[in-house]
């Protein structure tokens, strides 16, 4: 203990406890072996601990699996949502600095306004989209029999048509948006069961060869078997939004490939185009809730903007995780890497 606050030559022992002490974050110091070593008041505090020089072993507070994969990380710019020991209803972001060679500070910052803020924002929409689901049908219905009215004056009838349009992409947003909060609703999966993804993908490339523009080729190929450990409606619509988004943005001479194959960090699925591509500057936000990148394309290609959103949530519904390579005017490629334990290997 000493030796830590002893670094700093200018200032006492006291005099650096007590601006540890001020911050609104929580400092731990842990040695080698993950023993507490020292503790300001906001941390002994969220953790319950009556000695600041407890040596208890920070796992203890802690006793997941993410938590010890958390600790042995060295990137300072990974963080973890945990909940507070002591109190239930506190949500604290733990974030990791190492100091030295062996010793390492957890700082822990209280982030339960934030969080409860998104829930209510997420439940009021929610909650809105639900009730404005019944009215909306009621109206797409009576939109259809005026189109479908052949007395209906000539001059009437384009704007009847897209009032047709609107309301059925009004009623995809919604049901798109239903999906999304069913998603950030589950954090992980509750009903697992075997997957073929193989069967998936075919039966997504037979209905996309049978749309209205189907890519001039779709290839496919699986090296490895394919059987997954998951949630099957939430693996389809992965790969239903990711084929979706590709033939978007293809022209008649698209090309769509979908692989997949096994190494020792998990099962890979890739989903290739050659569409319009790109810009690196989009890679970060694109699975953002309606990011657009040309909005007057996309609303004319017919996307609501949550497709990729619902990508991003359902693989982290199965631990997964989304990598987004493109370039502009060659194409882009969706990666979606699953975990070794999400793995079945057919006998």
């Amino acid at each position: 203990m000493n030796s830590f606050f002893s670094r700093g030559p200018k200032y006492s022992e006291e005099t650096i406890k007590e601006a540890l002490n001020a911050l609104r974050d929580g400092v731990i110091l842990i040695d080698k072996n993950n023993k507490i070593i020292w503790s300001n008041e906001n941390a002994s505090k969220w953790l319950n601990l009556n000695d600041p020089f407890s040596q208890e072993n920070i796992r203890a507070y802690f006793p997941t699996s993410e938590f010890d994969e958390f600790l042995s990380q060295s990137d300072q710019n990974s963080s973890l949502e945990a909940i507070s020991p002591l109190n239930k209803s506190i949500f604290l972001s733990l974030q990791i600095i190492p100091l030295g060679e062996t010793e390492k500070i957890l700082v822990l910052r209280d982030i339960t306004t934030p969080i409860r803020l998104e829930k209510v924002r997420t439940d009021f929409a929610a909650n809105a989209s639900h009730e404005l689901r019944s009215p909306l049908t009621v109206i797409a219905g009576y939109i259809e029999l005026m189109v479908e009215d052949e007395s209906i004056p000539n001059n009437w009838k384009k704007p009847i048509e897209d009032l047709a349009k609107q309301s059925e992409r009004m009623k995809s947003v919604l049901s798109d948006l239903l999906v999304l909060f069913q998603l950030e609703s589950e954090s992980r999966i509750t009903d697992e069961e075997i997957v073929d993804l193989q069967a998936i993908v075919m039966a997504v490339r037979k209905d996309c060869m049978l749309a209205k523009k189907p890519p001039k080729e779709f290839k496919v190929d699986f090296k490895d078997s394919a059987v997954i450990l998951g949630d099957e409606v939430k693996t389809q619509s992965i790969v239903n939004n990711i084929v979706e988004n590709a033939l978007r943005y293809c022209d008649k001479d698209g090309e769509i490939s979908v692989n997949w194959f096994i190494d020792k960090a998990g099962g890979h699925l890739s989903i290739k185009d050659n569409g319009i591509g790109m810009e690196e500057k989009h890679l970060n936000r694109i699975t953002e809730r309606f990011y657009r990148i040309d909005k007057g394309r996309s609303r004319k290609l017919g996307g609501t903007g949550l497709g990729l959103a619902i990508v991003k949530y359902a693989l982290q519904a199965h631990e997964a995780t989304l990598e987004i390579k493109s370039e502009l005017g060659i194409g882009s490629e969706f990666i979606c890497h699953f975990p070794v334990s999400r793995i079945q290997i057919e006998q």
